[in-house]
């Protein structure tokens, strides 16, 4: 019985999400590159030295072609960065409408009077807008006077009067301390003097606004900003207590402590209510309405505080599909074979579909009902009983069942060609 994997690509795009397409394209991509390596000798091309180095020119011949193929298939995976960047923080922007990313002072204004623009150029990029939404953009009516710009990784606009920013680290071990202190020490302590010390940071129409001032202009009346710690290094969401079994926890604690003391010699700035053990502080702007939560969370408080949601961060963020492994596996094998034997399995299908109506119209098929099982095994045995002699012994991996190996093959190339 063949197995049906669980692919991306093969479904329609037009019909995905925003946060299903962040994966979607980039996949795409990679599995089109995959096949094209898988298929093309000339696809990679090992210089002398790097044939040398690799030990391509010591290895036995019974290896040596399978392993050029790693080599050359991984190699590629390894520097294709497309896709993988920002991806945590526009998978979390992509929730909700009111949720963007790289929320940076400068651009706070823009944020506030036009949401939807900033997400959307967020999430993807300038080059995903159209010529009127940059026109909006590029003639908005708020000056940056500031000089210290600070940077956070997502934020959202809950109710409209309600701000929260929140600096995200991937796992509980990323950045090390330096990296968790310096959340606390430079960006949290930044924008709280930001804060405190009504510095003119924008204006428009002639007049002047501080950061709080700004803030009261769009009606926003409690301010939070916290550090996120979103996975235990098992994959799990991360908790406080895995953190301080992983050793990271003190140096969260630590730039509490250091922040709370900075707060305590702010006139300003009031501390109302304070919480060691759970790492938040709650403030009070001198002569303002606006109410400031600084502090830290961890794995699903991290859904709850951005979303009032009770979302998983694994089910958020961790999209389980088979694109990735299944087609690095299989171009490895196809590329092997086509280094030993100049064919494979997918050249030969590829053949067969130019010469097959049936074939042809069967693969139609099977794409148009992003691969349904029933069509995946009509496919698979029509290619077992009619050709079993393009799709010899020789063409499959000794440790693999032949049926099902040509139905992930299949699957790999209808992703590709969907």
């Amino acid at each position: 019985m063949i197995i049906k994997r669980n692919l991306l690509c093969v479904k329609k795009e037009n019909a995905l999400d925003l946060g299903h397409l962040l994966l979607y394209r980039p996949y795409k991509n990679v599995l089109i590159n995959f096949v094209a390596l898988a298929t093309e000798k000339s696809a990679i091309d090992f210089d002398p030295i790097s044939r040398t180095f690799n030990g391509l020119e010591s290895i036995s011949e019974d290896m040596k072609h399978y392993y050029e193929a790693l080599l050359g298939i991984t190699s590629f995976y390894q520097h294709s960065q497309g896709g993988k960047g920002k991806y945590v923080e526009k998978k979390i922007s992509s929730v909700i409408e009111t949720c963007s990313m790289n929320i940076k002072l400068s651009e706070l204004p823009m944020w506030l009077e036009y949401p939807e623009l900033h997400r959307k150029k967020g999430i993807l990029t300038q080059s995903g807008l159209t010529p009127e939404e940059k026109g909006v953009l590029r003639n908005i009516d708020w000056d940056w006077l500031g000089k210290e710009e600070e940077t956070t990784d997502v934020g959202n606009l809950l109710s409209r009067n309600r701000l929260i920013l929140i600096e995200l680290k991937n796992r509980v071990d990323t950045g090390g301390t330096a990296g968790r202190r310096e959340v606390w020490t430079k960006k949290f302590k930044t924008i709280l003097e930001l804060l405190a010390t009504k510095t003119k940071l924008y204006a428009k129409e002639g007049k002047k606004y501080s950061l709080s001032e700004l803030l009261e202009y769009f009606s926003v009346k409690n301010f939070e900003v916290y550090i996120g710690i979103l996975f235990n290094v098992d994959g799990t969401p991360a908790t406080k207590e895995s953190d301080k079994q992983r050793g990271f926890f003190p140096s969260n604690a630590e730039g509490y402590r250091d922040l709370k003391n900075f707060l305590a010699n702010n006139p300003t700035l009031k501390i109302i209510k304070e919480n060691p053990e759970e790492l938040l502080l709650d403030l009070a702007l001198k002569e303002s309405i606006l109410n400031v939560t600084v502090g830290a969370l961890y794995g699903n408080q991290i859904p709850k505080a951005l979303f009032q949601q009770d979302y998983s961060i694994s089910d958020l963020l961790l999209l389980r599909y088979d694109d990735m492994w299944l087609s690095q596996l299989f171009a490895i094998d196809e590329r092997a074979f086509l280094l030993k034997n100049g064919k494979n399995c997918s050249i030969n299908f590829r053949d067969l579909l130019k010469r097959d109506k049936d074939l042809r119209m069967k693969y139609d098929r099977l794409i148009m009902c992003e691969c349904g099982e029933s069509e995946l095994l009509d496919i698979t045995s029509y290619l077992l009983q009619k050709y079993p002699s393009v799709f010899e012994d020789d063409l499959i991996p000794k440790n693999k069942d032949k049926e099902q190996y040509l139905a992930d093959m299949i699957q790999v190339l209808c992703a590709t060609d969907a």
